[in-house]
């Protein structure tokens, strides 16, 4: 049984590999493509008082095709995120249980997802519709979106078959039955309405999350978890099949095809080039020439990096480890503290998605229909503010044990005013960018394209850029955002059914009815974010939990711009806080002489720096609106 269940896998795998790198290919493809019509649409315009016909309708299909062409191959290399909290302590051959039953389940829905994107492209080619500008049988993009989610649907079976091979290898059959009915009886149960027995929408709504942090915390990818407790919770609601299976198709599309999420990919391609392109280095080089004579110069010199490379990379991940590469090297050198150093650099790289262009501000202002302008200046003084704070721990600590921090080499005059071109590139793609949003010369999703191509440009002119470090900022680009569209393509499904149940609406009338000053509740909210930062990190979080919770927000009178930059800060502490904490994971993985439980112990003076920054916002907002008051009226 065991032998020939192997042979499956492999004659499954040898036909579908081809495909997905394939697929994956022409995704690589398209994302090259993909800033360039927009960058060009605002060159025209600008010189020519002309545009691209249909611009637009252009980016969409590319977004949709780049998508859906990757899906299988980032789960088949990597994966899409979960949350392995409970997996990893469980032993292997329980895990090998639960993920049997969890790809299976993905499988099924990713399948039925194929289905009814195929049907849609029957109905739109019989009703003969087609697209504004460039007149294309709308349909067709259907099929070539089914095809990709039908190749993630046989990628997700191959899982499944490898992990049952595993369970029956382990003589834990029986186990993968019991998993299976259980299942069963999760899709079952809607279909024959044993659920809802006549519950309001208040009460099936908490009932779908119930189901669905036991799915995200059983191991099954986030978007998907999102989509399965979607689609099953839509039954429930409505006590039908259809309008269900009827959504899978509709907001799977519509979300990949959105022109609004171009914004994601090509923000991300922009700082991967800028990476490539040798500005973290440079500005690290730069600061540590001003301020390494200070007591902790250099550690203050790295969170000074990280804050300048924030401003032209919307990850924080991505801004710790660009930082690490430059500054971690020359704090070894003059014998930092192993603590010290890795810690200011986990908590710099905080930074990242605070100082705008900002990936959390941008998804933010996807869920919550904000100006993603406005978000990105308003998150420009407290980014400061933020760095300052770092600094100031970095400096007290320095001044009461100078042994932790010895003193750096003096630069002189003349070395310092030279190494300012350091900062050069920098300053050229955040002026250009938020210069030209601000200026209303272009939109978000146009600063994007424009900062995709300014930086590539810019790493082509220092002579930095090849082929094949283009090609891999590409791939590393898609695989990002692949992730993080997964899980909007999910939380569109389950938008669906918390609609339905009006579940964030009723939460929000709760808390508002509440008599109880509404800073409690806002202290609650951070504590709740806090807390969930410990096992999520910052884009699944706002995705998962902030469609709940903003009507609450909101109607409490909270202005949701300044909110914003709250959310993002006290979300940021997720990523240096214990056990998920991926920015310590990644100084781990760089610095790995190191203890991670040094490095924890080196993150809690910046953690306690967070929590006050978020202490002077609460009592001073205006420094989170102040500029957002003034550029916008």
């Amino acid at each position: 049984m065991s032998q020939s269940l192997i042979s499956a896998i492999q004659r499954l795998d040898n036909a579908i590999n081809p495909l997905i790198r394939i697929s994956n290919g022409i995704a690589v493809v398209l994302l090259c493509i993909m800033p360039i019509p927009v960058f060009l649409d605002v060159i025209f315009r600008l010189v020519a008082d002309a545009s691209i016909p249909g611009g637009i309708e252009l980016e969409e299909m590319v977004m949709a095709m780049t998508i859906f062409f990757s899906l299988s191959y980032t789960h088949a290399h990597g994966g899409h995120i979960d949350i392995d909290v409970l997996t990893l302590k469980l032993p292997a051959r329980t895990n090998a249980v639960i993920r049997t039953c969890m790809m299976l389940a993905a499988s099924i829905f990713l399948a039925l997802m194929t289905w009814h994107l195929v049907d849609q492209g029957i109905q739109k080619m019989v009703s003969r519709q087609l697209s504004f500008t460039y007149h294309l049988p709308v349909g067709i993009l259907r099929f070539i979106a089914a095809i990709g989610v039908a190749l993630m649907s046989l990628a997700t079976f191959s899982s499944f078959l490898k992990n049952l091979e595993k369970s029956l290898t382990a003589r834990d059959g029986k186990w993968v039955v019991l998993g299976m009915a259980v299942l069963a009886l999760f899709a079952v149960a809607p279909l024959a309405g044993w659920v809802s027995m006549g519950w309001g929408g208040g009460a099936i709504g908490i009932m779908g999350m119930g189901a669905l942090f036991l799915f995200l915390f059983l191991g099954m990818p986030i978007g998907l978890g999102m989509g399965v407790t979607g689609f099953l919770g839509m039954i429930v609601a409505y006590n039908r099949l259809w309008p269900s299976l009827s959504m899978l198709g509709i907001s799977s599309y519509d979300t990949a095809g959105s022109y609004m999420m171009t914004v994601v990919p090509m923000f991300i391609l922009m700082g991967e080039f800028a990476f490539r392109s040798g500005i973290s280095q440079d500005l690290f080089d730069t600061a540590n020439k001003w301020l390494s004579r200070l007591p902790g110069g250099l550690a203050i010199s790295a969170v000074a990096g990280c804050a300048g490379f924030a401003a032209i990379c919307g990850d924080s991940l991505a801004t710790a480890v660009t930082m690490s590469s430059a500054a971690l090297p020359e704090m070894r050198k003059h014998k930092y503290d192993p603590s010290l150093a890795t810690g200011c650099l986990a908590a710099g790289g905080t930074l990242g998605i605070l100082i705008p262009p900002s990936v959390g501000f941008i998804f933010y202002g996807i869920v919550t229909e904000e100006s993603i302008g406005k978000l990105f200046v308003a998150g420009i003084l407290p980014g400061i503010l933020l760095a300052l704070l770092f600094i100031f721990a970095i400096y007290i600590k320095a001044k009461r044990h100078p042994e932790l921090a010895p003193a750096g080499e003096h630069f002189g005059w003349a070395e310092r005013i030279k190494s300012l071109k350091g900062v050069s590139g920098m300053l050229f793609l955040f002026l250009l960018i938020l210069g030209g949003m601000l200026g209303g010369i272009f939109s978000a999703v146009e600063g994007a394209a424009v900062g995709a191509v300014g930086a590539f440009i810019l790493a082509v002119i220092r002579k930095r850029m090849t082929f094949d470090l283009m090609i891999k900022a590409v791939k590393d680009t898609l695989a990002i955002t692949n992730k993080l569209l997964l899980i909007l393509i999910g939380v569109g499904i389950l938008g669906y059914f918390l609609a339905s149940t009006r579940l964030p609406f009723i939460l929000a009338q709760f808390i508002t009815g509440l008599e109880v000053n509404r800073y409690v509740i806002f202290a609650a909210v951070i504590i709740f974010y806090m807390i969930l930062g410990c096992v999520l990190n910052v884009i699944p979080m706002i995705l998962l939990v902030l469609p709940t919770l903003f009507p609450s927000i909101t109607a409490l009178g909270f202005d949701p711009i300044w909110f914003g930059v709250v959310t993002v800060i006290t979300m940021e502490m997720g990523q240096i806080t214990p056990p998920v904490g991926v920015n310590v994971f990644a100084m781990a993985g760089i610095a790995t002489d190191v203890p991670m439980y040094t490095i924890f112990r080196g993150i809690f003076p910046f953690f306690l720096c967070m929590c006050l920054c978020i202490l002077i916002l609460t009592f001073f907002p205006q420094i989170a609106l102040y500029l957002p008051g003034l550029l916008f009226k």
